[in-house]
């Protein structure tokens, strides 16, 4: 590929026309490179010049460098040496917030992963947990590695996905079938699969998924589809070109706009998903949320908070975007990273990685997770009464796994009301007085005393 003529910005700041042009000295020395230089790499230089020329104020540091739009943990690691070393000299974004301490991620979780990443730039609050509204730039890296940052002026949101974070304990992603001799994208497409539900502001939630689909297709030159997912929003596939087999890549996307997701906080279904997408056997597991939640009106403090424990308790990839625009191109980003990151480790993973589910046994294996047991049925019954919430409906059914049979532990107590109050709670330190009484009104109440109902 030939080298590009020299580019005419002009820099704002005089002191910042060394840093341009040192920028612009390795984009052209990696164009000269034998083996090449990629088209996305190749942009994210474009971009992350174009900005440095604008800059308002003199970039003196690393950590100045890496506020950049458009500079990420791979840039900063190829500037690294242009800048005088510091001790306070951090890539990490925006200024250091206190935060109150919270369990350690467990072990084999994608929090884990973030984690060991976001601890590699510097110590600092994790990912997303400002819930600031962030922009994303093509995430590579020449080793292959996944990495989303944000360019927000005062938080962060950056994890990265390479041979270190992926293995998690042997855990490594599941690759889809290989032969010794093809490399990957010789012999598998990477698709980008779309829920048909989704709604993206039409007015027909089909014809927005195919809008969306055809924008992400023609601005990113990936394949996208439409279709109805058996769970979660968004999902990945390597369809095989000859064979036309499609593989379930190990990455599941949430789409929640903070409007749905205040409600679904509210109505229990936040928690039923989220149940769903753990049990899918996907093991990156994404949660991307879509808007301010400030503009939430009396929702913003209990979104913060599902943001964080979503990633820092169960193991969750939390994104944040800014609105529609800003979601599509971080499908096509994910989608490009994704790419990326197959093709870099299709071969040298292979013979420790599992195989990637077919389509169709990923569906058959979600379809059979919305079948219901009665006792969950019941749990759904008992976390709509107030005071109850879902540790309790599990503590609740251990002892009584049906409704008959926790009406039938009351007709044993018939006559006593306030035994019959106080009979969940003296189960269970799980159980409090007042949802032990709310759920004895829900199940006996005034009404089965009076009909004198019989359970025996």
């Amino acid at each position: 590929m030939a080298a590009p003529a020299a580019m005419q910005v002009k820099v704002r700041v005089p002191e910042n026309e060394e840093v341009a042009r040192c920028l612009h000295e390795k984009r052209l020395s990696m164009r000269e490179q034998p083996a090449g230089f990629k088209e996305h790499l190749d942009r994210t230089f474009a971009k992350a010049y174009r900005n440095v020329c604008a800059a308002n104020e003199p970039i003196r540091t690393l950590k100045e460098f890496s506020k950049i739009n458009g500079v990420g943990p791979w840039l900063i690691r190829c500037m690294k040496g242009f800048f005088p070393e510091s001790k306070q000299d951090s890539p990490t974004k925006g200024k250091k917030t206190r935060v109150p301490k919270c369990p350690k991620p467990k072990k084999n979780t994608a929090a884990a992963a973030a984690s060991s990443s976001s601890s590699s730039l510097g110590k600092g609050p994790p990912p997303n947990l400002n819930c600031q509204n962030i922009q994303f730039t093509p995430p590579f890296s020449s080793q292959g590695t996944l990495e989303l940052q944000s360019c927000g002026k005062t938080g962060s949101s950056d994890f990265s996905m390479d041979k270190d974070v992926v293995s998690m304990d042997n855990c490594i992603l599941a690759m889809p079938p290989c032969q010794s001799s093809e490399e990957f994208l010789e012999a598998y497409e990477v698709v980008l699969i779309l829920d048909d539900r989704e709604n993206f502001g039409y007015s027909s939630r089909k014809v927005a998924s195919k809008k969306v689909a055809d924008n992400i297709s023609s601005q990113f030159n990936v394949p996208v589809e439409v279709k109805r997912l058996p769970v979660g929003d968004g999902i990945w596939i390597a369809r095989h070109k000859k064979f036309m087999t499609e593989y379930v890549l190990d990455f599941i996307v949430e789409r929640k706009n903070v409007a749905d997701l205040g409600s679904s906080i509210r109505d229990n279904r936040y928690k039923d998903q989220k149940t769903r997408l753990q049990k899918c056997r996907l093991k990156k597991l994404i949660y991307l949320v879509e808007g301010d939640p400030n503009t939430s009106k009396g929702s913003a403090a209990s979104i913060k908070t599902a943001c964080f424990t979503t990633e820092i308790l169960e193991g969750f990839d939390v994104i944040r975007t800014s609105g529609y625009t800003d979601t599509m191109r971080t499908y096509g980003y994910l989608t490009l990273s994704i790419i990326d990151y197959y093709s870099t480790n299709f071969h040298s993973l292979d013979n420790s990685a599992c195989i990637c589910p077919t389509y169709d046994e990923f569906e058959r294996h979600c379809r059979s997770l919305q079948k219901k047991t009665v006792s969950q049925i019941f749990a759904l019954q008992l976390m709509q009464v107030p005071q109850v919430t879902e540790k309790v409906a599990l503590t609740v059914i251990e002892f009584y796994p049906t409704l008959f049979s926790l009406a039938r532990a009351y007709s044993m107590l018939e006559g006593d009301i306030h035994a019959q109050e106080e009979m969940l709670k003296n189960k269970s330190k799980m159980i409090n007085a007042g949802a032990s009484r709310n759920i004895f009104k829900l199940v006996w109440g005034d009404g089965c005393q009076s009909s004198g109902l019989s359970l025996d």
